[in-house]
């Protein structure tokens, strides 16, 4: 009898309740699909220049005041976008994340704006009637270890990537919005980047202007301890490192970072660029990286490339791997 009582109080614990009592506290959420607000882009000219320029002299912070001045062409709702596929990357990996203390205003007074409800990368601004353009401001919070992502900033050096620094409207193709850029390095540092219309006053460099897609196609290295080698072709060796002693290269080192130049233009019989930019960072404190560009390349070696040459012979394929991929992947790609 015991047994009997024992074995039918295990049936009906395990028994399954009614649906309607075990889920009663539950939410019920139903599906619903949010229209596409976000103007899809046209090949047509962008009417205007947007304005750019960056403060990038917090290296103790690793942040960057971006305040960006945009054109518009009518009132009502203005959408930016914060990039989100960048070259080299094989997924949507804009740094979203890391932009901090937004806000939009125009003649001083500030815009209500809102983010979009289904793409975070979009911003909606609220154009009152008779604004011409709208002033932008935020800050990008650079990783300042690994741990938070890659470190583009050190006390030496730092890795400019327009794309972290700016948005631009959507709408129209990045290559039919033009740019001028004007980016404030700290003092004493020198950058390079395959930008045209360079003039420098003080720590400011300023850019003549150029479409959005050639912008983010152009990125700039800047230190405090810089050298820059001529390697022939229109083409130039651009190099920060950590320590000024990393920067002693020999004639030969030169040399054979030349030959390297001429023998790809030799091989693939034509050069589609009017001039390139190797830059190159000799650094244990930045973080990595070989990606390649229409006319520069952004690499990353160890400090002693040049002073322990001959112990580099393994780490000496990153410049003619992203050279080679000005050709195959960016001027002619799949």
């Amino acid at each position: 009898m015991k047994k009997a009582l024992l074995v039918a109080a295990t049936v009906l614990a395990a028994a399954p309740m009614p649906a309607s009592f075990a889920q009663e506290g539950n939410s019920r959420p139903a599906p619903v699909v949010q229209p596409l607000t976000i103007p899809l882009p046209a090949d047509r000219p962008f009417p205007g220049t947007m304005l750019l320029r960056v403060d990038a002299r917090d290296v103790a912070r690793g942040i960057f005041r971006v305040r960006q001045t945009i054109p518009v062409q009518k009132p009502g709702k203005f959408t930016l976008l914060y990039p989100q596929w960048l070259p080299g990357k094989h997924a949507p990996r804009g740094a979203i994340a890391e932009v901090a203390g937004f806000a939009a205003s125009a003649g001083g007074k500030p815009l209500n704006w809102t983010r979009q409800p289904t793409d975070v990368y979009a911003f909606d601004i609220d154009v009152p009637a008779g604004v011409k353009s709208i002033d932008v401001a935020f800050d990008f919070l650079s990783p300042t270890r690994p741990s938070e992502g890659r470190v583009v900033v050190t006390p030496a050096m730092m890795n400019l990537q327009w794309e972290q620094v700016s948005l631009y409207p959507a709408g129209w193709f990045t290559r039919q919005i033009p740019v001028q850029l004007e980016v404030t390095l700290p003092d004493g540092w020198t950058g390079a980047a395959a930008l045209d219309g360079l003039s420098v006053s003080g720590n400011r460099y300023s850019y003549a202007p150029t479409n959005y897609e050639t912008l983010v196609d152009s990125p700039m290295f800047a230190g405090r301890h810089f050298r820059k080698w001529d390697l022939g072709q229109n083409v130039t060796l651009n190099v920060v490192a950590d320590e000024p002693r990393y920067l002693e290269a020999s004639p030969d080192h030169i040399a054979r970072h030349a030959a390297l130049v001429s023998e790809t233009v030799a091989l693939f019989g034509v050069r589609h660029f009017d001039r390139y930019e190797f830059l190159l960072a000799l650094t244990d404190e930045l973080g990595g990286i070989g990606l390649e560009h229409h006319r520069s390349s952004e690499n990353s070696r160890r400090p002693d490339y040049f002073t322990k040459w001959d112990d580099n012979d393994s780490v000496r394929g990153l410049l003619p791997h992203e050279l080679v991929h000005s050709w195959n992947g960016k001027y002619r790609r799949p």
